[in-house]
């Protein structure tokens, strides 16, 4: 009987093995299946993000600088349409933000928000001008001296437009802060961030001046900087909740740069530099 029961008990530990062995094979020819494979789509020479419309979905839209354009772009990067930004003379397109629909009117109508620069040679400073237009071109508001805006959504589902003006053709350099309700509200906040400010003066020429401003008890925060191949060029750790970096840029090449702040659990914060 002990003989019997002991083979029993071997034929059902093989049986087992055998079970196990069939399973890691099986787990091991399907290994390549169970992992998503990262595959090109396409590729674009210029700066672009995607942005979530309200009736038309997702889009990806770009920044041609040379052709004072954004370009808005199909999920299958097919061209869906072309907007003609207009640049004053010895003015250069600096960014586009907040491409929407129903966020700066209430007729759903496609809108965007983009920059534009100049350099006085002789006082040797740059002024800022935004303008919030609908896609024929129709303005809906024009804010002079504006580098950086964003929209905030309030409690009771509001939202406010904040604006910086800047005026450096003072020193020291003054700055307003403009608020604005919107008839609309946003449905993507990638774009938004309440808590950093720009960095200034942008472009730069010396040094450049990066503020930040942490949420209570972050600990572990960071910021880095990149050249325009995402190189990174340095890294600094943020000791206190909120500061002003000052940083030396005169011994880098011109062209265009970029830095984020890294927080733990929070979105990383990333803004553009023009070096000078």
């Amino acid at each position: 009987m002990e003989v019997i029961t002991f083979a029993a008990s071997k034929f059902i530990s093989m049986k087992v093995s055998f079970s196990i062995g069939i399973a890691v094979i099986l787990f091991f020819v399907n290994w390549p299946t169970v992992h998503a494979q990262i595959t090109p789509e396409t590729t674009y020479s210029y700066s672009g993000t995607y942005t979530e419309l309200s009736f038309s979905g997702t889009k990806f839209f770009l920044m041609d600088v040379g052709a004072s354009q954004c370009r808005i772009y199909n999920q299958n990067h097919s061209l869906w349409k072309t907007i003609n930004l207009s640049i004053p003379a010895n003015n250069y397109l600096f960014d586009i933000k907040y491409v929407s629909e129903g966020l700066f009117t209430t007729d759903n109508g496609l809108c965007l928000t983009y920059f534009f620069y100049s350099y006085n040679e002789a006082g040797q400073y740059y002024s800022y001008n935004a303008k919030i237009i609908r896609e024929n071109g129709t303005v809906l508001l024009n804010l002079p001296g504006c580098q950086y805006l964003y929209i905030h959504t309030l409690a009771d589902g509001s939202s406010k437009l904040v604006a910086y003006l800047y005026d450096y053709s003072v020193t020291p350099y003054s700055i307003q802060t403009a608020v604005y309700n919107l008839p609309g509200t946003q449905i993507s906040l990638n774009e938004s961030h309440a808590g950093q400010m720009p960095a200034w003066p942008n472009p730069a020429t010396d040094f450049i001046q990066i503020p930040y401003h942490l949420s209570a008890n972050t600990q572990g925060a960071l910021i880095r900087f990149f050249d325009v191949n995402g190189r990174e060029l340095w890294v600094k750790t943020l000791e206190q909740p909120a500061g002003v970096l000052s940083i030396p840029v005169v011994s880098y090449p011109r062209g265009t740069y970029f830095y984020r702040i890294e927080t733990p659990n929070q979105p990383a914060f990333v803004s553009k530099i023009v070096l000078n």
